[in-house]
Formats: structure tokens, sequence, C-alpha cells
């Protein structure tokens, strides 16, 4: 039997708090990015690329700051698994480094959707050092898997 494609993402040191992902790869493309609140189409769960807004203590809804709504997009091309950044203003890097055009994904790699916002004097007071970070994940990779 042939496993689903599919891409493991788990949160590593440093990262804004998400649960882990399993991301099934299919004939589509899938956006990575923060969800749309109050958007069906753009809720997060544990198997789709949309990751979670924090609610506040008022109830507002914060999201890692450098992660944009359509940050990046993963897709299956084969048996191998590419990412491509959506012109998302604090980047997407694999292993540290800034990607730019369509970038294949291998088995262990670290995956950052933004890089780290410096706080300063304008940011505002609810607003917290976890708001701050990035995504960061350790990519898993299940492709052509059979048992």
């Amino acid at each position: 039997m042939v496993s689903t494609p599919s891409l493991h993402l788990s949160p590593t040191s440093g990262s804004f708090s998400f649960q882990p992902k399993q991301i099934k790869l299919c004939d589509k493309r899938v956006v990575l990015g923060i969800e749309i609140p109050d958007d069906p189409a753009h809720t997060s769960s544990s198997s789709n690329g949309w990751f979670t807004v924090v609610r506040t203590r008022n109830s507002t809804g914060i999201s890692p700051l450098p992660v944009s709504t359509s940050h990046a997009e993963v897709w299956l091309s084969g048996s191998k698994v590419y990412i491509r950044d959506l012109d998302s203003p604090f980047g997407t890097f694999v292993n540290g480094v800034k990607i730019k055009t369509d970038t294949l994904l291998q088995q262990g790699d670290v995956l950052s959707l933004g890089s780290p916002v410096q706080r300063n004097s304008q940011t505002p007071a609810y607003i917290t050092d976890d708001h701050l970070k990035p995504i960061i994940a350790k990519v898993v990779l299940a492709i052509g898997l059979s048992w």
C-alpha cells in the first residue's frame, strides 16, 4: 500500500507556537500562511497550511507578525516537494537561506516563514515577544512510502 504524499511540519526552537501539521500533497498547491478569522476556507487545522491566530485577553487576534496570510506555497512534482515564496514582506527561508525561486524541500530541512521582528519603541505593549517570531518548522516528508 502506498501512503498519500504528505509534508509534516513541527515547530522548532525560536518559532511562534503552532500545533504540528501533516499536510497532504496531491495534485494541487497548498498555501502556507495565517488563517483569516471568520473565513471557513482559511481556518487553521492540523492538516492544512493555515496557522492559527492567537486570541488575547481582549479577544483581539494576534498572529506572528512576520507571516503573511498567503506567505508561501508547497506542491508535489513527481516525487519531489517544492516551496515558493509568494512575495511575502519578511521572506521564506530554507535552512537559513532566503529563497527567491522554486526550491526543493528535503527531509530534515528547517523551513522559516518570515524572519524575527525586533521590538522597538513603536511596538504596541499588547504585542508579546512571541508574536514577533516567525514560523520555524522542521520538515519531514512522507513521499511514496509503502507498507
